[in-house]
């Protein structure tokens, strides 16, 4: 078991800085994710600490050791990739002993390890397949048992899921997880999939722009989001611009309440963010003033679109045997009041699509 620091790392391409003096650290087997939109620097930092890139500034710590300089085939870390990268013409078990091979072990001690890590992510009855006998699933998982194989002090994974279906996305993903847990290898997962990272990470740091926005635990990051970039990012949020006022907040023209308004002063410009599971549908004389627009069924939840006058749309999601609202009808909106997110007003854009 091992632990990692990257301390000030910083990447330029052409100029373009991609990384800007990022710093992180995984404990011994701890699962890390790197979250966040297309060209933010994740995979940039993933290659660093994997040894494909040299930083322009900082350094990789691996158990304490500067490592910043050791070339990637000598650092004893796992690797997998979004595509699998399997050999064709090799066995499943081939593939999966061919870091073993590299480093000399024998012949029998590669073929029972092989075996083993082939039975331990569920391929044990695939031993002689080769790749294109294989799902794209099976596939991944023989990258997995791979990159255990060689027994890495760090197991890295860029983007492993992205190429495979829904469904086995999911499996794999809980599958991953309790591998890492069971060998108790520390991970550090990239993904743009915020259910991905929110649902199988000890932490997780949002990227933005080649820093680190936020790092914290999965509920942490959903629920108390420290900027109006992973508060945009992370989930769905309905935004209003909003004014502090003496019994919560203004919006459009209604005071409503909003326990976090204490910290601010009367008066204040804020941004008021609100998740869709907060919302509550009540009475129009009880609640901010909308019209439903539509509602879609999700199975055990459904879905409302409401239109605020004056304020935009909203969305509420609540238990289906409570959806008793249809499109057209006059509602109002309300809330608990610790559950609004309140941030100072200003002017970051939205994340760019993943």
């Amino acid at each position: 078991m091992s632990s990692l620091e990257a301390v000030s790392l910083r990447k330029v391409y052409g100029g373009r800085t991609v990384l800007a003096d990022v710093s992180l650290s995984l404990g011994e087997g701890e699962f890390v994710s790197l979250l966040g939109p297309s060209g933010c620097g994740k995979t940039t930092l993933l290659r660093l600490v994997a040894g494909f890139e040299r930083p322009d500034g900082g350094r990789v710590l691996l158990d304490g050791r500067d490592i910043t300089g050791v070339p990637a085939a000598k650092r004893n870390m796992g690797m997998v990739f979004q595509a699998y990268s399997l050999f064709p013409n090799m066995t499943a078990e081939e593939n999966v002993g061919f870091g073993l091979r590299v480093r000399g072990e024998a012949n029998d001690a590669r073929r029972k390890r092989a075996r083993e890590m082939l039975e331990l992510v569920g391929l044990g009855e695939h031993t002689h397949k080769y790749p294109h006998q294989l799902s794209g699933g099976q596939q991944q998982r023989v990258a997995l048992g791979r990159a255990l194989a060689i027994r890495p002090a760090l197991l890295l994974l860029d983007e492993p899921l992205s190429a495979l279906d829904a469904r086995v996305r999911v499996q794999l993903r809980d599958e991953i997880r309790r591998i890492q847990r069971e060998i108790g290898v520390a991970a550090l997962f990239v993904t743009h999939d915020q259910e991905e990272a929110l649902s199988i990470s000890d932490r997780v740091a949002v990227m933005e722009q080649g820093r680190i926005a936020q790092l914290g635990e999965p509920a942490a990051i959903y629920e108390e989001p420290e900027s109006l970039f992973v508060a945009r990012f992370v989930g769905q949020m309905a935004e209003f611009d909003a004014e502090i006022d003496a019994g919560g907040v203004r919006i459009a023209g209604h005071t409503l309440p909003a326990a976090r308004a204490a910290g601010h002063a009367p008066g204040e410009r804020v941004h008021f963010f609100l998740r869709p599971e907060h919302v509550r549908l009540v009475a129009p004389a009880d609640g901010l003033p909308g019209l439903v627009e539509s509602r879609t069924f999700n199975g055990p939840t459904t879905t409302f679109r409401i239109m605020l006058a004056g304020a935009g749309t909203v969305l509420a999601t609540l238990p289906t045997s409570e959806a008793r609202h249809a499109p057209g009808e006059t509602v109002g909106i309300s809330w608990d009041p610790s559950a609004p997110r309140i941030l100072k007003l200003g002017k970051t854009p939205p994340p760019q699509e993943a």
